[in-house]
């Protein structure tokens, strides 16, 4: 497993042309115009390196989350503020980083993403905004990994312990906190 970061306003990248899209991508590059393009120009691009497929003619699936799929390469996304990270691995593997800043209602957030036990210890220490936004990108990183959504993250309860975090369901993936950048916070979940 490896993954990349790119700051999505930092450096030249190779657009795609738009007529390389497909209908999905089209209509999201019309709603979200030129950063959709960078973002999807860079993702191609890679995948180009990793398959040996000219960057045009690779073509995405979309599970039924929407989640964009690729039959020879195995990924996910995941942006937030200025960067972009693109998570590889031979099996599935699902990716979220978040830019850590103060949130309004974060203690909802929590209840929503966070097991009755984790919820609890992070209370107990606090509340602490840094552990917040590290359970959060678990939470999301499970759930794209296991093809869901985020609102189901309690039916994946883990453990946020010394800088780990440890899945507490039958069949859970191996998940890894990382910090893609100062300010943010980073998570990956997949099998070994």
């Amino acid at each position: 497993m490896h993954y990349i970061i790119h700051h999505m306003t930092v450096g030249k990248v190779q657009l795609l042309h738009p007529d390389a899209l497909d209908v999905r991508e089209r209509e999201a590059y019309a709603v979200r115009g030129e950063p959709f393009l960078r973002e999807r120009s860079i993702l191609k691009h890679e995948l180009a390196r990793l398959t040996g497929l000219p960057a045009p003619q690779i073509h995405l699936q979309y599970s039924e989350h929407g989640k964009p799929e690729c039959d020879q390469q195995p990924f996910n996304l995941s942006h937030s503020g200025d960067l972009l990270c693109i998570a590889f691995h031979h099996k599935r593997v699902g990716v979220d980083i978040e830019r850590i800043r103060p949130r309004r209602r974060m203690d909802e957030i929590a209840r929503r993403v966070m097991s009755v036990e984790q919820l609890g210890a992070w209370r107990s220490r606090g509340s602490e905004i840094r552990e917040f936004f590290v359970c959060w990108c678990a939470a999301e990183a499970l759930a794209k990994w296991c093809g869901s959504s985020v609102l189901f993250a309690r039916e994946r309860p883990f453990l946020y312990s010394d800088g780990r975090i440890e899945p507490c369901f039958p069949g859970a993936p191996q998940v890894e906190i990382f910090d893609p950048a100062p300010n943010y916070a980073g998570a990956v979940a997949y099998e070994p």
